[in-house]
């Protein structure tokens, strides 16, 4: 059993639910690519690892596949989820669509506030961009989290929480690859959102959104392309 201050499974002794717990501990798995796409998701295994029950990572694992993470493969039993091309391009359009419409929503009714912690975001991200891969997905994630809630549309935020989970699982695979000046390139155009924001030029925040979700999808379709699923 690999020890418990190494092993990125076990669970936290928290205040936090331990059904939440272990849902996090097991999606922050999956998300690292500790827990690889298709790979065969034991009960006794991640007992084991995470030091919780049975019941809890079955509870857990049902959790994780109404986000898109895991999949039952009948009496095979649940694997890690393997998201195809058509998938990952599908998630991307929806992205565009919501994300360019939050930005558009964001310039009419965010607040001074909302807009400085969206700049705040943005430098955070661009500060972690030669650390670690998934510490910058994460800063990412919540730029985008910032975006939607300055956006005061909460229908459109529950959708995207519902894709939440897939989305970050295309980040963090993306950002894991991606060479340096693509990232950089990333910025960049992050930074014209921030820009559109902060001047409350609904027209441009909204270009630049789905400027930046286009080059995220077509690096992502070169990516799985080439692999055929992700790595």
């Amino acid at each position: 059993m690999v020890a418990k201050a190494k092993n990125p499974l076990w669970v936290k002794r928290e205040v936090e639910p331990l059904r939440e717990r272990t849902v996090k501990s097991l999606r922050d798995a999956i998300l690292s690519n500790h827990l690889k796409p298709g790979q065969r998701l034991v009960e006794r295994d991640l007992c084991e690892q995470s030091g919780v029950s049975r019941s809890s990572i079955r509870e857990a694992l049902r959790y994780l596949e109404s986000e898109g993470l895991a999949e039952s493969r009948g009496t095979k039993g649940m694997f890690v989820s393997v998201l195809n091309l058509k998938q990952a391009l599908e998630i991307y359009e929806v992205r565009a669509a919501l994300e360019s419409e939050a930005a558009r929503h964001f310039t009419e009714r965010a607040t001074a506030t909302d807009i400085k912690a969206a700049r705040q975001a943005f430098q955070t991200a661009e500060r972690l961009l030669s650390g670690n891969a998934e510490v910058l997905s994460r800063a990412i994630d919540r730029f985008f989290e910032i975006l939607f809630t300055g956006a005061r549309n909460a229908t459109a935020f529950s959708l995207v929480r519902m894709l939440r989970a897939r989305i970050n699982l295309l980040r963090h695979a993306t950002t894991r690859v991606a060479p340096r000046d693509r990232l950089v390139g990333s910025m960049a155009q992050m930074k014209l959102i921030v820009e559109a924001l902060e001047r409350r030029d609904g027209a441009a925040a909204a270009d630049a959104c789905r400027r930046y979700v286009a080059r995220s999808a077509e690096f992502a379709r070169q990516l799985l392309e080439k692999q055929k699923e992700l790595p």
